[in-house]
């Protein structure tokens, strides 16, 4: 037990006996964290934007005036057992043309009103629903290759480049954030080492009297983690108490779509992934550090 807290008292004095060095690694993997929070927090909102862009496409398939009934409720049942389908509702022109009048106001009922009836030159068309963006290509795809079918519309390519936009921000974001890792990792690397070279002459002796590596490595470990530790402080605080703050900031008038994620439980979750990546950053640029100026000091 008294050399567990030797340890953790050796950690605790190498860390604050070089303030310079302490304050660059504490500063740098801080701003790593910071950024990685944010980005954590981007990603939360775009798989939640993602999941919407997905559940609100829908396929309009307009069907030829040449089928009847049959061929229509034929067709519906075809549809409805494409993989990825959910559901499949028939729109008769007549409704076709209320929606496109609803849809534009008084001006609509003025240029469309006059084709209700038997002048109506819309076509019989289906919605259909489908459980992922992802399958819409493919279904759509296979609609078209149905007999009967006049067009197949969802306005894909815009969706689609959407949502390769949304994914794009992600994996910049997450290279990013790998590279900033690497800069903390090399400069907890220097703080570390500044340490070892200061107590060089007390690790020869250790070493002489056969203290094992993992004992000398162990204060250098604690070190490196209370230096994740500090660093994560800010970030955290940034998480909890910033995005609860920009999530109560929302309008209550803003659209479902651009509603940010409710800060319970993301922020807790992304606040434990912060401290514990901090220690592991701070645990692995002094392992390494400590490791390699082990092989130089004998």
């Amino acid at each position: 037990m008294s050399r567990f807290l030797r340890t953790i008292k050796d950690g605790f004095l190498g860390a604050f006996r070089h303030g310079a060095l302490l304050f660059s690694s504490v500063s740098s993997v801080t701003i790593t964290l910071v950024l990685m929070a944010i980005f954590m927090l981007l990603n939360a909102n775009i798989v939640r934007f993602t999941e919407i862009i997905e559940q609100s496409v829908s396929l309009h398939v307009q069907i030829q005036n040449e089928v009847d009934e049959a061929g229509i409720e034929e067709l519906e049942n075809k549809i409805t057992q494409f993989v990825g389908v959910t559901t499949v509702e028939f729109s008769d022109k007549d409704n076709e043309l209320e929606l496109l009048i609803a849809s534009g106001g008084e001006q609509a009922e003025e240029l469309y009103g006059q084709y209700r009836g038997e002048a109506n030159p819309l076509l019989n068309a289906f919605v259909i629903n489908v459980s992922s963006g992802a399958h819409i290509q493919e279904i759509a795809s296979q609609i078209r290759e149905l007999e009967g079918i006049h067009q197949v519309s969802y306005g894909g390519e815009a969706t689609e480049q959407f949502l390769v936009i949304l994914e794009t921000i992600r994996n910049v974001g997450f290279i990013f954030v790998l590279v900033l890792g690497g800069i903390a990792i090399f400069l907890i690397s220097n703080t570390i080492s500044a340490t070892v070279i200061s107590r060089q002459k007390e690790i020869s002796i250790m070493r002489t009297v056969g203290a094992s590596n993992w004992f000398i490595r162990w204060p250098f470990i604690i070190e490196g983690m209370i230096i994740g530790f500090i660093g994560s402080l800010l970030p955290i605080g940034l998480t909890v108490f910033g995005y609860s703050a920009i999530y109560d900031s929302q309008s209550t008038g803003v659209s479902s779509f651009f509603q940010l994620v409710t800060p319970e439980p993301v922020i807790w979750e992304v606040s434990l992934v912060i401290l514990l990546v901090g220690m592991v950053v701070g645990a692995i640029g002094s392992l390494f550090t400590v490791s390699r100026r082990l092989r130089w000091t004998r």
